[in-house]
């Protein structure tokens, strides 16, 4: 794909990025010296990124010693294990947002990414800006390749769904999944806000599912939301929704 015609939107696209961050942090621990290379390359991430390291030792060490916001991992580390480290930082603090970028994608490392918790997992050859802004906005990125182990997972799906959910509540399951709020899924559908608040307590009952990002991944699981059917693809992902 030549992207040559888009370079004049770079700009923009790095001003949509220090939007999405806010005031949030970052540490990036990567094996891959390029991507690490890019991350501290690129301003809105690279202002907000408050460690780098190429290990698990030291990568656990940023977090415990800065208590970020998101953290982005690779499979592989010089030493140690991203998967790993995103187990432990989940431990530490629950509410951080973790990133798995793959290499090496296999079923085995996406169920262990799954376990560990991790909100994205993607591959290194994807476009970053549609991942980073799902996880940022609250939402989950589980492309195909997660979307097929997670239904061949039982575990996953959990109890079978109480009611089949309508079209207008699948809907609304995808706009949760990408992290949309219920003040921009009732922009976006032009309904209320307390139209969307009873569609989500509905569904969160039909599929018994905990809270909106578990039912995101529930929808996932069974097949009834798929990230590849909402979110824009090829350059248009960069300015995705």
């Amino acid at each position: 794909m030549d992207l040559t015609p888009f370079i004049v939107q770079i700009p923009e696209l790095l001003r949509e990025y220090e939007e999405m961050i806010g005031s949030r942090t970052i540490v990036a621990c990567l094996g891959n010296m390029k991507w690490l290379g890019a991350f501290l390359c690129i301003t809105p991430i690279s202002q907000h990124l408050v460690g780098a390291a190429t290990t698990e030792a030291e990568g656990f060490r940023l977090v415990e010693q800065h208590r970020p916001e998101f953290l982005i991992v690779s499979e592989e580390l010089e030493g140690g294990s991203g998967i790993s480290l995103v187990r432990r930082a989940e431990t530490l603090n629950p509410r951080i947002r973790t990133i798995l970028v793959l290499h090496n994608p296999s079923e085995s490392l996406i169920r262990e990414g799954l376990a560990a918790g991790c909100d994205a997992i993607c591959l290194e050859t994807e476009l970053f800006t549609p991942v980073f802004r799902v996880v940022a906005g609250g939402g989950v990125y589980y492309p195909k390749l997660v979307g097929d182990v997670l239904r061949s997972t039982p575990e996953a799906v959990g109890e079978p769904p109480v009611a089949d959910l309508t079209a207008r509540e699948t809907e609304i399951l995808s706009l949760v999944m990408l992290g949309l709020t219920n003040q921009e899924i009732a922009r976006r559908l032009m309904l209320s806000h307390e139209t969307i608040k009873t569609h989500l307590g509905n569904i969160l009952v039909k599929l018994n599912a905990r809270d909106r990002t578990h039912a995101a991944v529930i929808g996932i699981a069974a097949g009834l939301i798929a990230l590849e059917d909402v979110l824009p693809s090829g350059i248009e992902a960069l300015r995705a929704f």
